[in-house]
């Protein structure tokens, strides 16, 4: 990911981004049009195994949602040229409906939502600061359609919704009888949390270290009431605790491994990942060219505040959209699919810095 990030700031430095902005719409197009495609001909497969949402001929719901959400702070920008206009609000349209209604994760729902919501408040920020007029057609369409999703969220329901319920309805299935109430972590680790107590985990099957985090995850757990379902919350305390329980330098230097970990423990919530899986070492190489990035985009906005436009906040915004994406969600910064879409984010935040001669 970090070569590709060079690469492309290297081959856009100095140049109209139009076309960067334009293959990202093209390739929006592609996505949203095939799902479709996958779901009226009947061929979508599940976004869960419950066999609940869509995510078309595409292996990961919250990939796809990532994709899609981060596409759209950089093709939004296109609305200012009256070319793209109708093919921009068409795309988001059907990636709007898609991601609320059908998909059936939160990163859908709320993602869609929030990058409306930056959109219209980009507009105004820069109308306020630049003392200029706020392009109303475009705040009024963006409000509209924010306003319209709910509108059918609320009347018809979503897949998202359907997919909260029934997480909920299930909390009460796993039984932790040592103590005769609902379990707070997943069926497979209290299994494997009751073995280490009674002395029959199979030889070999984990380490000191990882026996003891297991408990440890199993009395944090308790004690903060997590719910059994809430795996990324289980996989968080598990790895953090096992960090502390190897008690070894090097470990947190280079990393305790991705996949070396049990399979319900590998930690999907990627920035706190790379920092326990690949250590300070391979925390700072992977992801400090992009912090970077974020925060000097960041301080070019607040410092040069007054030549700032609203493209340029929502580029950076985005690039921070990505780590909460990361930390939240994951399926963003491993991803290659994802990769893609962070990189162009943080290369237009570049190539903007260094082709406005106010900044």
């Amino acid at each position: 990911m970090v070569l590709n990030l060079f690469l492309y700031v290297y081959v856009f430095k100095n140049t109209n981004t139009e076309k960067l902005k334009k293959s990202v719409l093209i390739s929006t197009s592609i996505y949203i049009v095939s799902i479709y495609i996958a779901i009226i001909t009947n061929t979508s497969s599940p976004t869960y195994i419950e066999q609940m949402g869509y995510k078309g001929w595409f292996e990961s719901g919250n990939s796809l949602c990532a994709i899609l959400t981060l596409s759209m702070f950089v093709y939004l920008s296109l609305t200012k040229e009256k070319k793209y206009l109708i093919w921009v609000a068409m795309i988001t349209l059907m990636v709007g409906i898609f991601l609320t209604l059908l998909v059936g994760t939160r990163v859908g729902v709320y993602g869609y939502l929030l990058v409306l919501g930056v959109y219209i408040l980009a507009e105004v920020v820069q109308s306020f600061i630049r003392n200029e007029k706020i392009d109303k057609k475009l705040v009024i369409v963006a409000s509209i359609i924010i306003i319209g999703i709910i509108a059918i969220i609320l009347i018809f329901g979503s897949s998202t919704i359907q997919r909260r319920k029934y997480l909920k309805s299930i909390e009460a299935d796993i039984i932790d009888e040592s103590v005769n109430s609902q379990s707070h972590i997943t069926g497979d680790l209290l299994e494997i949390k009751e073995k280490i107590d009674g002395d029959t985990l199979e030889d070999g099957y984990m380490n000191e270290a990882e026996k003891q985090s297991i408990v440890e995850l199993y009395n944090i757990a308790n004690k903060w009431n997590i719910k059994n379902n809430d795996q990324r919350m289980q996989q968080l305390i598990y790895n953090a605790v096992l960090v502390k329980n190897q008690k070894n330098i090097w470990l947190k230097i280079f990393g305790n491994g991705y996949m070396a970990n049990h399979r319900e423990l590998v930690c999907e919530m990627e920035v706190p990942a790379i920092l326990f899986n690949f250590g300070i070492l391979g925390f700072v190489l992977y992801l400090g060219p992009f912090i970077v990035i974020t925060l000097y985009g960041v301080y070019k906005k607040i410092k040069y505040r007054e030549a700032i436009n609203a493209d340029f906040m929502r580029y950076v915004l985005g690039c921070g959209f990505a780590f909460a994406l990361s930390i939240f969600s994951g399926y963003t910064f491993f991803s290659q699919s994802t990769m893609v879409i962070v990189i162009v984010l943080n290369c237009l935040v570049l190539n903007y810095i260094e082709n406005d001669k106010n900044t």
